[in-house]
Protein backbone atom coordinates (compact mmCIF):
# COMPACT_ATOMS: atom_id res chain seq x y z
CA UNK A 1 0.00 0.00 0.00
CA UNK A 2 1.68 3.33 -0.83
CA UNK A 3 2.11 5.96 1.38
CA UNK A 4 -0.52 8.40 -0.15
CA UNK A 5 -3.10 5.42 0.13
CA UNK A 6 -2.33 4.80 3.69
CA UNK A 7 -2.57 8.20 4.42
CA UNK A 8 -6.20 8.42 2.88
CA UNK A 9 -7.65 5.79 4.61
CA UNK A 10 -6.47 7.36 7.80
CA UNK A 11 -7.88 10.10 7.25
CA UNK A 12 -11.48 8.37 6.69
CA UNK A 13 -10.97 6.71 9.64
CA UNK A 14 -10.38 9.35 11.89
CA UNK A 15 -13.23 11.01 9.83
CA UNK A 16 -15.57 7.52 10.93
CA UNK A 17 -14.20 7.67 14.50
CA UNK A 18 -15.15 11.46 14.93
CA UNK A 19 -18.36 11.26 13.37
CA UNK A 20 -18.94 7.86 15.93
CA UNK A 21 -17.63 10.37 18.69
CA UNK A 22 -20.12 12.63 17.29
CA UNK A 23 -23.32 10.43 17.36
CA UNK A 24 -22.37 8.62 20.66
CA UNK A 25 -22.08 12.19 22.53
CA UNK A 26 -25.51 13.28 21.21
CA UNK A 27 -26.70 9.95 21.76
CA UNK A 28 -25.71 10.53 25.46
CA UNK A 29 -27.37 13.90 25.49
CA UNK A 30 -30.45 12.50 24.60
CA UNK A 31 -30.42 9.99 27.06
CA UNK A 32 -29.50 12.53 29.41
CA UNK A 33 -32.48 14.77 28.17
CA UNK A 34 -34.76 12.25 28.13
CA UNK A 35 -34.15 11.44 31.65
CA UNK A 36 -34.04 14.68 32.88
CA UNK A 37 -37.59 14.84 30.98
CA UNK A 38 -39.43 11.61 32.38
CA UNK A 39 -38.27 12.58 35.53
CA UNK A 40 -40.42 16.20 34.89
CA UNK A 41 -42.91 13.82 34.22
CA UNK A 42 -43.28 11.64 37.09
CA UNK A 43 -43.30 14.77 39.13
CA UNK A 44 -46.02 16.83 37.53
CA UNK A 45 -48.22 13.20 37.98
CA UNK A 46 -47.15 13.26 41.28
CA UNK A 47 -47.69 17.10 42.64
CA UNK A 48 -49.23 17.42 45.52
CA UNK A 49 -50.95 20.61 45.13
CA UNK A 50 -52.49 22.97 42.53
CA UNK A 51 -49.40 25.22 43.37
CA UNK A 52 -46.79 22.43 43.11
CA UNK A 53 -48.57 21.54 39.76
CA UNK A 54 -48.29 25.27 38.60
CA UNK A 55 -44.68 25.37 39.46
CA UNK A 56 -43.68 22.28 37.80
CA UNK A 57 -46.23 23.07 34.22
CA UNK A 58 -45.14 26.87 34.12
CA UNK A 59 -41.80 27.16 35.69
CA UNK A 60 -39.47 24.29 35.78
CA UNK A 61 -41.14 22.66 32.48
CA UNK A 62 -39.91 26.17 30.71
CA UNK A 63 -36.19 25.71 32.46
CA UNK A 64 -35.78 22.35 32.26
CA UNK A 65 -37.27 22.29 28.35
CA UNK A 66 -34.99 25.68 27.67
CA UNK A 67 -38.40 27.21 26.47
CA UNK A 68 -39.00 31.42 27.19
CA UNK A 69 -42.58 30.86 28.30
CA UNK A 70 -45.70 28.01 28.73
CA UNK A 71 -49.16 28.73 29.06
CA UNK A 72 -51.59 26.27 30.63
CA UNK A 73 -55.54 26.45 28.96
CA UNK A 74 -58.36 25.05 30.76
CA UNK A 75 -61.87 24.45 30.09
CA UNK A 76 -64.43 25.51 33.26
CA UNK A 77 -66.69 23.01 32.81
CA UNK A 78 -67.92 23.02 36.85
CA UNK A 79 -66.94 27.22 36.83
CA UNK A 80 -64.16 26.42 39.96
CA UNK A 81 -61.09 25.93 38.28
CA UNK A 82 -59.77 29.33 39.50
CA UNK A 83 -61.01 29.19 43.16
CA UNK A 84 -59.60 25.92 43.56
CA UNK A 85 -55.99 26.26 41.95
CA UNK A 86 -55.76 29.82 43.42
CA UNK A 87 -57.64 28.59 46.99
CA UNK A 88 -57.80 33.15 47.57
CA UNK A 89 -54.23 32.98 47.24
CA UNK A 90 -53.34 36.15 45.48
CA UNK A 91 -49.48 35.75 45.59
CA UNK A 92 -50.16 32.40 42.99
CA UNK A 93 -53.06 34.28 41.24
CA UNK A 94 -50.10 37.39 39.89
CA UNK A 95 -47.59 34.59 39.48
CA UNK A 96 -49.49 32.87 37.03
CA UNK A 97 -52.49 34.81 35.74
CA UNK A 98 -50.49 35.71 32.34
CA UNK A 99 -49.62 31.87 32.08
CA UNK A 100 -53.23 30.09 33.47
CA UNK A 101 -55.98 30.56 30.83
CA UNK A 102 -59.13 29.90 32.29
CA UNK A 103 -61.68 29.35 29.73
CA UNK A 104 -65.75 29.83 30.81
CA UNK A 105 -67.34 27.24 29.24
CA UNK A 106 -70.28 29.44 28.05
CA UNK A 107 -68.94 32.76 27.61
CA UNK A 108 -65.46 31.49 25.87
CA UNK A 109 -66.81 28.51 23.71
CA UNK A 110 -65.34 30.31 20.55
CA UNK A 111 -61.86 29.84 21.96
CA UNK A 112 -62.63 26.41 23.83
CA UNK A 113 -64.02 25.10 20.06
CA UNK A 114 -60.87 25.94 18.34
CA UNK A 115 -59.09 23.20 20.68
CA UNK A 116 -58.18 20.94 18.66
CA UNK A 117 -57.42 17.03 19.00
CA UNK A 118 -53.96 17.12 17.28
CA UNK A 119 -50.62 18.40 18.53
CA UNK A 120 -48.95 21.07 16.20
CA UNK A 121 -45.58 22.19 16.18
CA UNK A 122 -43.70 24.97 14.50
CA UNK A 123 -45.11 28.69 13.68
CA UNK A 124 -48.82 27.53 12.81
CA UNK A 125 -49.53 27.21 16.27
CA UNK A 126 -48.85 30.81 17.37
CA UNK A 127 -51.28 31.93 14.37
CA UNK A 128 -54.27 29.59 15.53
CA UNK A 129 -53.93 30.09 19.28
CA UNK A 130 -52.64 33.38 19.39
CA UNK A 131 -55.18 34.29 22.09
CA UNK A 132 -53.56 32.33 24.49
CA UNK A 133 -50.11 34.26 24.39
CA UNK A 134 -51.95 37.57 24.69
CA UNK A 135 -51.24 38.43 28.40
CA UNK A 136 -46.99 38.43 27.42
CA UNK A 137 -45.78 41.94 26.88
CA UNK A 138 -42.60 41.49 25.05
CA UNK A 139 -41.01 43.25 22.28
CA UNK A 140 -39.56 39.78 21.30
CA UNK A 141 -41.58 37.84 18.97
CA UNK A 142 -42.36 34.01 19.71
CA UNK A 143 -41.57 32.28 16.59
CA UNK A 144 -42.45 28.66 17.29
CA UNK A 145 -44.71 26.70 19.85
CA UNK A 146 -45.71 23.41 20.47
CA UNK A 147 -49.78 23.21 21.00
CA UNK A 148 -50.42 20.32 23.18
CA UNK A 149 -53.79 19.06 23.91
CA UNK A 150 -55.14 18.35 27.13
CA UNK A 151 -57.30 14.96 26.62
CA UNK A 152 -59.33 12.57 29.29
CA UNK A 153 -61.95 10.01 27.88
CA UNK A 154 -61.08 11.87 24.37
CA UNK A 155 -62.74 14.92 25.36
CA UNK A 156 -60.35 18.39 26.13
CA UNK A 157 -59.99 19.87 28.98
CA UNK A 158 -57.74 22.48 27.84
CA UNK A 159 -53.59 22.50 26.48
CA UNK A 160 -49.88 23.25 27.09
CA UNK A 161 -48.72 25.67 25.33
CA UNK A 162 -45.09 25.80 25.03
CA UNK A 163 -43.32 28.66 23.41
CA UNK A 164 -40.03 29.83 22.30
CA UNK A 165 -38.17 32.61 20.59
CA UNK A 166 -35.98 30.33 18.16
CA UNK A 167 -37.90 29.75 15.13
CA UNK A 168 -36.35 26.37 15.29
CA UNK A 169 -36.86 25.19 18.63
CA UNK A 170 -40.18 23.31 17.43
CA UNK A 171 -39.90 21.90 13.75
CA UNK A 172 -43.17 21.98 12.36
CA UNK A 173 -42.95 17.46 11.03
CA UNK A 174 -40.64 16.67 14.30
CA UNK A 175 -42.46 14.06 16.24
CA UNK A 176 -41.44 14.40 19.72
CA UNK A 177 -42.30 11.18 22.06
CA UNK A 178 -41.79 13.21 25.58
CA UNK A 179 -44.02 16.07 24.37
CA UNK A 180 -46.92 13.02 23.54
CA UNK A 181 -45.93 11.83 27.41
CA UNK A 182 -45.91 15.03 28.72
CA UNK A 183 -49.37 16.23 27.48
CA UNK A 184 -50.78 13.02 28.62
CA UNK A 185 -49.27 13.37 31.76
CA UNK A 186 -50.70 16.92 32.76
CA UNK A 187 -54.08 15.96 31.49
CA UNK A 188 -53.94 13.48 33.99
CA UNK A 189 -51.94 15.78 36.51
CA UNK A 190 -54.73 18.67 36.09
CA UNK A 191 -57.76 16.42 36.49
CA UNK A 192 -56.44 14.38 39.57
CA UNK A 193 -55.33 17.87 41.23
CA UNK A 194 -59.05 19.35 40.58
CA UNK A 195 -61.09 16.53 41.49
CA UNK A 196 -58.65 16.09 45.23
CA UNK A 197 -59.38 19.77 45.61
CA UNK A 198 -63.32 18.95 44.92
CA UNK A 199 -62.74 16.42 47.22
CA UNK A 200 -61.49 18.41 49.74
CA UNK A 201 -63.69 21.61 49.72
CA UNK A 202 -66.15 19.13 50.83
CA UNK A 203 -64.57 17.94 53.61
CA UNK A 204 -64.75 21.96 54.29
CA UNK A 205 -67.94 22.53 53.89
CA UNK A 206 -70.96 22.67 55.87
CA UNK A 207 -72.88 19.80 54.94
CA UNK A 208 -76.57 21.85 55.97
CA UNK A 209 -75.96 25.34 54.63
CA UNK A 210 -73.10 24.32 51.95
CA UNK A 211 -70.88 27.42 53.22
CA UNK A 212 -67.26 26.62 54.73
CA UNK A 213 -67.27 24.93 58.56
CA UNK A 214 -65.42 25.84 61.11
CA UNK A 215 -62.63 23.96 60.36
CA UNK A 216 -61.77 25.48 57.04
CA UNK A 217 -62.54 29.33 59.04
CA UNK A 218 -59.76 28.74 61.43
CA UNK A 219 -57.29 27.71 58.90
CA UNK A 220 -57.74 30.30 55.86
CA UNK A 221 -58.44 32.84 59.06
CA UNK A 222 -54.97 32.78 59.88
CA UNK A 223 -53.52 32.87 56.49
CA UNK A 224 -55.44 35.86 55.99
CA UNK A 225 -54.08 37.32 59.08
CA UNK A 226 -50.72 36.33 58.01
CA UNK A 227 -51.35 38.30 54.68
CA UNK A 228 -52.49 41.59 56.23
CA UNK A 229 -49.35 41.38 58.58
CA UNK A 230 -47.27 41.09 55.32
CA UNK A 231 -48.93 44.14 52.98
CA UNK A 232 -50.35 46.18 55.92
CA UNK A 233 -53.83 45.27 55.04
CA UNK A 234 -56.73 45.53 57.43
CA UNK A 235 -58.99 43.06 57.70
CA UNK A 236 -62.39 42.47 59.17
CA UNK A 237 -64.08 39.73 61.49
CA UNK A 238 -67.74 39.45 62.04
CA UNK A 239 -69.75 37.18 63.87
CA UNK A 240 -73.04 37.07 62.99
CA UNK A 241 -76.15 35.09 64.96
CA UNK A 242 -80.04 34.60 64.58
CA UNK A 243 -82.21 36.14 67.00
CA UNK A 244 -84.16 34.01 68.82
CA UNK A 245 -83.45 31.08 66.30
CA UNK A 246 -84.85 28.45 69.17
CA UNK A 247 -88.38 30.50 68.72
CA UNK A 248 -88.38 29.43 64.94
CA UNK A 249 -87.33 25.21 66.48
CA UNK A 250 -89.94 25.26 68.86
CA UNK A 251 -92.83 27.19 66.65
CA UNK A 252 -92.35 25.74 63.32
CA UNK A 253 -90.27 22.91 63.64
CA UNK A 254 -86.73 21.73 62.64
CA UNK A 255 -87.37 21.81 59.14
CA UNK A 256 -88.21 25.83 59.20
CA UNK A 257 -85.21 26.44 60.93
CA UNK A 258 -83.10 24.27 58.88
CA UNK A 259 -84.33 25.82 55.57
CA UNK A 260 -83.61 29.44 57.78
CA UNK A 261 -79.88 29.01 58.45
CA UNK A 262 -79.58 27.96 54.62
CA UNK A 263 -81.45 31.06 53.33
CA UNK A 264 -79.62 32.97 56.05
CA UNK A 265 -76.31 31.38 55.17
CA UNK A 266 -77.18 32.34 51.16
CA UNK A 267 -77.89 36.03 52.39
CA UNK A 268 -74.34 36.70 53.75
CA UNK A 269 -72.97 35.13 50.84
CA UNK A 270 -74.83 37.15 48.69
CA UNK A 271 -73.73 39.86 50.37
CA UNK A 272 -70.23 39.43 50.95
CA UNK A 273 -67.52 39.01 47.51
CA UNK A 274 -65.99 35.96 45.94
CA UNK A 275 -62.67 36.50 48.41
CA UNK A 276 -64.25 36.58 51.54
CA UNK A 277 -64.70 34.00 53.81
CA UNK A 278 -68.06 32.76 55.63
CA UNK A 279 -68.38 29.33 57.77
CA UNK A 280 -70.96 28.22 59.98
CA UNK A 281 -69.51 28.19 63.26
CA UNK A 282 -72.27 26.16 65.01
CA UNK A 283 -75.81 26.45 65.19
CA UNK A 284 -76.97 29.71 64.53
CA UNK A 285 -73.82 31.12 64.12
CA UNK A 286 -71.97 31.83 61.48
CA UNK A 287 -68.56 34.22 61.02
CA UNK A 288 -67.03 35.90 58.24
CA UNK A 289 -63.59 37.28 57.41
CA UNK A 290 -63.71 40.32 54.47
CA UNK A 291 -59.59 40.45 53.50
CA UNK A 292 -58.25 44.14 52.61
CA UNK A 293 -61.69 45.79 53.71
CA UNK A 294 -61.71 48.50 55.87
CA UNK A 295 -64.19 48.82 59.06
CA UNK A 296 -66.66 51.38 57.32
CA UNK A 297 -66.88 49.33 54.61
CA UNK A 298 -67.70 46.18 56.23
CA UNK A 299 -69.97 48.23 58.51
CA UNK A 300 -72.04 49.43 55.40
CA UNK A 301 -72.07 45.89 54.36
CA UNK A 302 -73.36 44.71 57.65
CA UNK A 303 -76.17 47.21 57.84
CA UNK A 304 -77.31 45.80 54.14
CA UNK A 305 -77.51 42.54 55.28
CA UNK A 306 -78.66 43.11 58.52
CA UNK A 307 -81.84 44.78 56.94
CA UNK A 308 -82.14 42.14 53.93
CA UNK A 309 -82.65 39.89 56.63
CA UNK A 310 -85.21 42.03 59.05
CA UNK A 311 -87.14 42.40 55.18
CA UNK A 312 -87.47 39.21 53.83
CA UNK A 313 -90.45 36.61 54.34
CA UNK A 314 -89.32 33.23 55.52
CA UNK A 315 -92.50 31.12 54.17
CA UNK A 316 -93.27 27.46 55.49
CA UNK A 317 -96.00 25.13 54.57
CA UNK A 318 -99.03 27.89 55.49
CA UNK A 319 -96.86 29.99 57.70
CA UNK A 320 -94.73 33.29 57.17
CA UNK A 321 -92.59 35.22 59.60
CA UNK A 322 -89.76 36.82 59.66
CA UNK A 323 -86.11 36.67 61.58
CA UNK A 324 -83.71 39.45 62.71
CA UNK A 325 -79.87 38.90 62.66
CA UNK A 326 -77.25 40.68 65.43
CA UNK A 327 -73.55 41.22 64.39
CA UNK A 328 -70.48 41.78 66.32
CA UNK A 329 -67.32 42.70 64.43
CA UNK A 330 -63.46 43.96 65.08
CA UNK A 331 -61.02 44.81 62.77
CA UNK A 332 -57.11 44.00 62.29
CA UNK A 333 -56.00 47.45 62.85
CA UNK A 334 -57.40 47.80 66.26
CA UNK A 335 -54.72 45.62 67.43
CA UNK A 336 -51.50 48.55 67.43
CA UNK A 337 -50.16 46.98 70.05
CA UNK A 338 -50.06 43.14 68.35
CA UNK A 339 -49.13 44.43 64.71
CA UNK A 340 -46.01 46.14 66.27
CA UNK A 341 -44.20 43.24 67.89
CA UNK A 342 -41.40 42.25 66.33
CA UNK A 343 -42.61 38.49 65.19
CA UNK A 344 -46.19 39.24 65.96
CA UNK A 345 -48.30 35.33 66.20
CA UNK A 346 -51.13 34.88 63.82
CA UNK A 347 -52.86 32.38 66.53
CA UNK A 348 -52.95 35.14 69.13
CA UNK A 349 -54.35 37.48 67.22
CA UNK A 350 -56.45 35.31 65.44
CA UNK A 351 -57.62 34.52 68.89
CA UNK A 352 -58.25 37.90 69.90
CA UNK A 353 -60.02 38.60 66.72
CA UNK A 354 -62.73 35.92 67.45
CA UNK A 355 -63.07 37.12 71.18
CA UNK A 356 -63.43 40.23 70.16
CA UNK A 357 -66.14 40.06 67.61
CA UNK A 358 -67.86 37.39 69.87
CA UNK A 359 -67.81 39.71 72.70
CA UNK A 360 -69.49 43.14 69.99
CA UNK A 361 -71.95 39.95 68.70
CA UNK A 362 -72.62 39.52 72.89
CA UNK A 363 -73.01 42.94 73.16
CA UNK A 364 -75.58 43.01 70.43
CA UNK A 365 -77.60 40.78 71.71
CA UNK A 366 -77.64 42.14 75.32
CA UNK A 367 -78.46 45.92 73.63
CA UNK A 368 -81.87 44.73 72.08
CA UNK A 369 -80.66 42.59 69.07
CA UNK A 370 -81.10 43.48 65.32
CA UNK A 371 -78.55 45.54 65.45
CA UNK A 372 -74.16 45.98 64.69
CA UNK A 373 -71.87 46.40 67.55
CA UNK A 374 -68.19 46.81 66.71
CA UNK A 375 -66.11 45.90 69.39
CA UNK A 376 -64.53 48.58 72.14
CA UNK A 377 -62.35 48.15 74.56
CA UNK A 378 -64.81 49.36 77.25
CA UNK A 379 -67.46 46.75 76.51
CA UNK A 380 -67.79 45.32 79.84
CA UNK A 381 -69.72 41.70 79.70
CA UNK A 382 -71.51 41.49 82.81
Amino acid sequence: MSIKTSTMAHARNRQLQNTLNDLIRQARENEKKQELYETLGFEIIGAGSPKALLDLLLTETIVRCQLDEAVLCLIDRHRDIKRLFFNHNDEIRVLYENRLVILDCVKDTRFADSLTHTPLLGAGPLKNFHWMASGFKTSNPFKSAAYLPLLRDNSIIGALFLLSHDSNRFPKDAGTLFLKKLSIMAAVAVENCLNQQRVKEISYQDVLTQVYNRRYFDLRFKDEIERSLRLQDDLVCMFLDIDFFKKINDTYGHQAGDRTLIHIANLIKDHLRACDIVARYGGEEFVAALPATTLQQALEIAERLRETVQSTAHDFETESFHVTISIGMTHFKSLDSLQHQGRPDSEQIATLMLDYADKALYQAKSDGRNQVVVYDPDIVIS
